[in-house]
């Protein structure tokens, strides 16, 4: 803190008061890390503080507002044009603002701002409704972002954003006050401590309805897309200062108060929807299209430009007539939904007469199957990553919206498309909302050269021509104005209405301290400054945006960094490496890293399936560890991988060590002993819990040989790790999981074959997820020999009992060994042999993030489905045991399973899931015993009569 200027050490000293210091953040690698967004632009937070409540909230924003110092709220930070970064003190309001409330039999909906929008809608969908807001960052984006700008998508249209959805909403104002908008008692009390500030909004409501062209200005400006400057039909809209309050909140991007829970009124989901990728010769033919199907019963169209296609046409899954497409074509992908199957085909033989007369390149085929429109949506949503990762190194991401009339998008598109290649832009891809005429486009640019920014800032003022000028549209049609489009907004507005604008800043915020420079600003280059260094760093990372979509599938997200925070912060610190600026934040930097970074990624690679760009930032920080390992360190790896038959001796050891303790002196004594030598120890002794096991029986293989010639037969490789670790004390099954998969295969009428020299192999991950690669790689070949001799070169099915080693298996070895892991190889192989019995008992099943890797969540809970008939599925991403690191970094698992108690009801006993350590990290943070879903399948089973064949 010392680093910091006097006035906000002595807000830090205030704010230390009534928060808890732990959650106020000054150093400069958290600083930096929390400070960036999804836009290109780059400010440094003085001051972090991640608020827990409203009432945090609101000292917080009384004492800057005594202090005089600016405030900028942020939730999932997936804002697209600089709006959720400051300077100054940076209040974060994400995962402590998770609360929910279904209301009127889903009806409504109540929501913190820190709910994710998908989150929201999976809460809904036993309602058969979801939030009207539909922004393509749904699976990322949290409520109070997508509140606070006004975000909408592709189904959402300007019907069903949050401006015509919102019911009612809490907001704390710059003084610290709290509205209750739906509350009568909160209203009265409002109306006498502010009962000025409601006076101005009504009379600033008189003065532009008084106005008739403005206001049929404000009411034109509204019926298309438009998220530039304040939402002014507000004032048009409605005559109670109450309502026109809590809808000019909508859109307001933090700059006029701070958006605490807010009501939806929520939308209708249907239930059958049908989709088509439309293809025109032309894009001015696509555009006719979009104007007959303006009123006919479809749900998005999405227009695609030749370009987009072209970026697209290698991609995997996408069809394959993308690349036989003429020069000039572009497509239009037409969703149409219904909640009846009948009524939908009926849509569908509508909108096709709607546009028969218009050409086509491609017969028009509309599929109603999930599995098929989900290869079409691919084509639309890979678009921006697409372009992401064809720039060069080094170059920035721009991605802007506009609005055009929809009667004049088949002139306007065309313009958009020449004023690209006027500056050069000739990679730049051109795709939207079609149905609303908000069209996007996305192109790289480097911020570096000089010229480069020129060129930029030219283009920005033609397009600002182009769109308000030519097109009477809008600038910016659901990213919000921001900092990129702030010296824009009177130029697209007018002075009268911007002067309306600066009028209701002023009532809320007349000091500017509310996230200033943020929709109104004077300085008509601020769109040039403050811009997001992109330099190149490690291969992995160098595609990353620093988009956010990763952050939720993050298990140490808001304990140290994020996969964003950790690539972010990287990039830093080589820049600085680079210029030799700021030797000490480097140091700092540097010395922070390790725990925030290194030590606490489960570099479980869930980030790569939630990217984009299928950046895997837990590949990146093997690396690092890699970089990080000593020349000792690697010599022990080398000398420990060929012995892991001494390696599992030596840990079953220990466990029967342990676990004799434990008998003697009972689970709190030996808490306590094991907690103190862990302290005394600086943490490196690994952390002790009740549900560690003892040891487990060695693996006795079987004498069946190879070339025998009955068939059914699998290769049965146990893990390592469940060849070391038996059972807890107290577990009430009494056999290894060995031993159960063992009598599992015998049930349904497998034999058995071990590979050889079974206590000696190892996947190879636990070394290759410490960065000894070479180590790793050396006993997963040897698995994978041995595999191959023992299922007669992938002759017989190869099972393994844990996902994690089944999915470094899948990852390292040939595809020629079918390496299955406990879920698909019972479906597959055991389940036509068994006949179920489900029990009544409710369970619980958790997909451990290989089994999500692998595809097989949704496997799991269809198995789970086979023998159980009440199963719980938690809402949760990986557990964060990570093989070892929850013995070494039980904050991890802590962290990342902190709110799975709450999910299961009281009733559940039993969980299950599919890996051993994650089993232990389970067990420990519920009250309920985890162990493989093998043994409950075990348990509901018998085996068939009459055996079939297995599929």
């Amino acid at each position: 803190m010392k680093h910091l200027p006097k006035e906000y050490k002595d807000i830090y000293n205030q704010f230390s008061q009534k928060i808890d210091p732990s959650r106020i953040y000054t150093e400069p690698l958290e600083t930096f890390a929390f400070g960036t967004d999804a836009s290109f632009y780059r400010l440094v937070p003085k001051i972090v503080v991640k608020a827990d409540n409203a009432e945090e909230v609101s000292y917080i924003l009384s004492e800057c507002n005594r202090a005089s110092i600016p405030v900028t709220f942020r939730a999932a930070g997936t804002s697209l044009s600089g709006q959720a970064i400051t300077d100054s003190v940076l209040v974060v309001a994400g995962n402590a603002w998770k609360k929910h409330k279904v209301l009127d039999n889903g009806d409504k909906i109540r929501l913190q701002p820190g709910v994710i929008g998908a989150h929201a809608n999976n809460i809904l969908r036993p309602y058969l409704r979801k939030i009207g807001p539909d922004p393509a960052s749904i699976n990322s984006a949290m409520i109070g972002g997508i509140a606070a700008n006004n975000a909408s998508g592709m189904c959402c249209g300007t019907a069903q954003n949050s401006y015509q959805t919102v019911d009612s909403m809490k907001v704390i104002l710059k003084d610290g006050t709290l509205l209750d908008t739906g509350d009568a008692d909160s209203r009265k009390e409002f109306e006498k401590s502010h009962g000025n500030l409601l006076e101005e909004l009504k009379q600033l409501s008189q003065d532009v309805k008084n106005n008739k062209a403005l206001s049929e200005r404000i009411t034109h400006k509204f019926k298309m897309k438009n998220t530039t400057g304040y939402s002014l039909n507000a004032l048009v809209d409605f005559d109670d200062p109450f309502d026109i309050l809590e809808h000019i909140m909508i859109g307001s991007e933090g700059t006029l108060g701070f958006i605490a829970e807010i009501t939806y009124r929520t939308v209708e989901e249907h239930q059958h929807k049908a989709s088509a990728l439309i293809t025109f010769p032309s894009i001015e033919d696509a555009c006719r299209a979009v104007i007959r199907l303006k009123s006919e019963p479809v749900q998005a169209v999405e227009l695609m430009d030749r370009v987009s296609l072209r970026s697209m046409e290698n991609a995997d899954g996408v069809p394959v007539y993308l690349k036989d497409l003429s020069e000039n074509a572009s497509s239009l992908l037409v969703q149409t939904a219904s909640n009846d199957k009948e009524k939908l085909d009926l849509q569908i033989e509508q909108i096709k007469k709607s546009i028969k007369d218009i050409p086509i390149e491609i017969p028009i085929e509309f599929t109603d199957k999930p599995s098929e429109y989900a290869k079409l949506w691919k084509v639309r949503k890979g678009l921006f990553p697409t372009v992401g990762a064809m720039r060069e190194t080094g170059t920035s991401v721009i991605i802007e919206d506009v609005c055009f009339p929809v009667p004049e998008l088949a002139e306007a598109i065309p313009a958009l498309q020449a004023l690209f290649s006027n500056y050069g832009y000739d990679e730049a891809v051109i795709f939207g909302h079609a149905l609303e005429g908000n069209v996007h486009f996305v192109f790289s640019q480097d911020f570096d050269d000089k010229k480069e920014l020129e060129r930029y800032k030219a283009f920005m003022d033609d397009l600002a021509k182009l769109v308000v000028d030519r097109f009477d549209g809008a600038l910016k049609a659901e990213h919000g104005t921001g900092r990129n489009m702030a010296p824009f907004v009177e130029k697209e507005w007018g002075s009268e209405a911007y002067e309306m604008m600066k009028r209701l800043k002023a009532i809320f915020d007349p000091n500017d301290l509310l996230n200033p420079g943020v929709i109104l600003n004077n300085d008509p280059e601020l769109h040039l400054k403050n811009l997001k260094p992109m330099p190149a760093a490690h291969e992995t990372i160098d595609m990353c945006t620093e988009c956010g979509f990763c952050e939720p599938a993050c298990v140490s997200h808001d304990l140290t960094l994020s996969p964003r925070q950790r690539i972010t912060v990287y990039r830093e610190m080589m820049r600085l490496k680079e210029t030799g600026e700021k030797p000490e934040v480097l140091a700092s930097m540097e010395k922070a890293y390790d725990y925030q970074s290194l030590d606490t990624c489960a570099t479980d690679g869930l980030c790569g399936i939630a990217c984009p760009l299928d950046i895997n930032t837990g590949e990146f920080v093997k690396d690092l560890r890699s970089q990080k390992n000593t020349p000792t360190q690697k010599k022990v790896a080398s000398a420990m991988a060929p012995r892991m038959a001494t390696i599992t001796s030596a840990t079953k050891f220990a466990l029967n060590t342990s676990n004799l303790f434990h008998s003697m002196l009972g689970s709190k004594t030996m808490d306590s002993i094991a907690g103190g030598l862990r302290k005394i120890s600086g943490n490196r002794v690994p952390k002790w819990n009740k549900y560690l096991p003892k040891a487990a029986p060695k693996v006795k293989p079987e004498k069946y040989t190879v070339k025998d010639t009955k068939p059914d037969k699998v290769v049965y490789f146990p893990s390592c790790i469940n060849q070391t670790m038996g059972l807890p004390k107290g577990q009430e099954e009494n056999v290894p999981l060995t031993t159960k998969v063992k009598q599992l295969i015998h049930k349904s009428g497998y034999e058995i074959i071990y590979p050889k020299n079974l206590s000696s192999h190892c996947c190879g991950m636990p070394f290759s997820s410490k960065g000894f690669k070479e180590q790793g790689k050396e006993i997963s070949d040897r698995l994978e020999q041995a595999l191959y001799e023992a299922s007669d070169g992938g002759r017989y099915p190869i099972v393994c009992d844990m996902s994690s080693c089944q999915l470094t298996m899948v990852e390292n070895m040939e595809p020629r060994l079918k390496v299955y892991g406990p879920v698909e190889f019972t479906l597959k192989y055991l389940a036509p042999k068994l006949d179920f019995q489900p029990t009544d008992e409710p369970i619980s099943v958790f997909a451990v993030c290989s089994a999500k890797k692998l595809g097989m969540e949704s496997k799991l809970e269809e198995l789970a489905k086979l023998c159980a008939k009440s199963v719980v599925v938690p809402e949760t991403n990986c557990c964060g045991f990570a093989g070892d690191r929850g013995f070494s970094h039980p904050e991890l698992v802590e962290h990342g399973l902190r709110h799975l108690n709450e999910q299961i009801p009281k009733e559940v006993k039993n969980g299950y899931c599919t890996n051993r350590t994650c089993e232990i990290g389970l067990s420990t943070h519920s009250d309920i015993t985890y162990s493989s879903i093998l043994y409950l399948v075990d348990q509901v089973t018998t085996a068939k009569k009459k055996p079939v064949k297995a599929q």
